[in-house]
């Protein structure tokens, strides 16, 4: 693609676009989906914003991305974290791998820092492509963040044959034990169980009730969401969510009850989950890598392959710094603020309420990278 035309792109166009050529278009994930950004970006209240790519009059390719300001600094990033979004960039209907890309990234930040005042811009693509790291000028880093993916196409037999003999034996005997998977539609309870698991770390999760009120309204009627409870003498033990198109599924969040972590619930969400992007004809299963050792291990007893995405970062060094800085204290941030919640013991009146917005607002603004 040479030369083209970057404008602004409204929400409406952009779906139309989408919807009426999605089948055509390469680099396209379940992220990229109009139901997907709005629903994320309401979620954690961040702006949408589209970039249309043109060739003369022709829309041929767009960019989503979200919008926000943390403090004097301006956040755009497609997508940014926070979002639960695992990548975006550029989709279109004639997009190169190579060097076109890296020009189109590129040009595509100066736009959103011209056009919107963004004064730090993230990109995150599936991979990376050939050339990039000799076409990264000044103010620009490469990450390379791994995904396991799993190729769906062998069919269930042959996953199932090839699945690590302990995860085979833990879901037989999560089958054995009468664990049921079930639909999940009440967005309160999933979260309620995320809360519990994160409350175990001593944290609290990035995202509110309301991104999951959202997410979970927006696409599953619409079949762009599969969430499942794994349900245990009658009670639901155990949550994952699963977004999806007609190619590809992801997993993006999940949690159990600490009182029943001994239960192979895990291995049984995530296998039918598996049996079911089969049955859909979907060809892959990609799940983030956690850096968590114990989570990552139970990943790899399905055989995934180790992947990794890129991630393009342009900010010049004083914002670099000061998103370091917050990024450094945001631990701190989350214990001070779980220290503060209530526990049924009053007394700490209106200097508690002010500390208490005073960690929020520090901890939302670090909670962005």
């Amino acid at each position: 693609m040479k030369s083209p035309k970057l404008a602004v792109l409204t929400q409406e166009h952009y779906e139309r676009w989408f919807e009426g050529c999605f089948k055509r278009l390469h680099h396209r994930s379940p992220f990229h989906h109009p139901a997907w950004l709005q629903a994320a970006g309401s979620g954690v209240n961040f702006d949408l914003r589209f970039v249309g790519i043109y060739d003369g009059k022709d829309l041929v390719a767009a960019l989503p991305g979200f919008l926000t300001r943390r403090g004097p600094i301006r956040l755009f990033g497609s997508p940014l974290r926070g979002t639960m979004t695992s990548y975006l960039g550029p989709v279109g209907s004639n997009l190169d791998t190579g060097t076109d890309l890296v020009d189109l990234v590129r040009s595509c930040c100066e736009f959103a820092c011209r056009q919107w005042g963004a004064s730090y811009a993230r990109f995150t693509l599936r991979a990376a492509p050939a050339g990039m790291e000799a076409e990264l000028g000044a103010n620009w880093e490469q990450q390379h963040p791994r995904s396991y993916r799993l190729d769906l196409s062998p069919g269930t037999v042959a996953l199932w044959d090839r699945l690590k003999s302990d995860c085979r034996r833990n879901i037989r005997r999560a089958q054995q034990q009468g664990i049921e998977i079930v639909p999940m539609r009440d967005a309160h309870l999933f979260f309620e169980i995320l809360e519990e698991t994160f409350r175990r770390h001593g944290t609290s999760s990035w995202q509110p009730e309301r991104f999951f009120e959202l997410v979970m309204a927006g696409l599953i009627p619409r079949d762009l969401l599969w969430a499942w409870g794994a349900k245990y003498q009658g009670k639901t033990v155990a949550v994952g969510l699963f977004v999806h198109d007609d190619q590809e599924m992801h997993f993006i969040s999940g949690a159990s009850l600490p009182e029943y972590g001994s239960l192979p619930t895990s291995y049984l969400l995530h296998w039918h989950a598996i049996e079911t992007a089969v049955a859909a004809g979907l060809r892959i299963y990609n799940s983030d890598a956690s850096q968590v050792r114990s989570i990552d291990q139970f990943k790899e007893s399905f055989r995934p392959s180790l992947d990794e995405r890129c991630s393009l970062i342009w900010a010049p060094s004083h914002v670099r710094y000061a998103l370091q800085f917050f990024m450094a204290a945001y631990p701190r941030f989350q214990r001070m603020k779980n220290w503060l919640q209530p526990r049924g013991v009053g007394g700490m009146g209106a200097d508690r309420k002010r500390c208490e917005e005073s960690v929020t607002t520090a901890a939302n603004s670090a909670a962005v990278e």
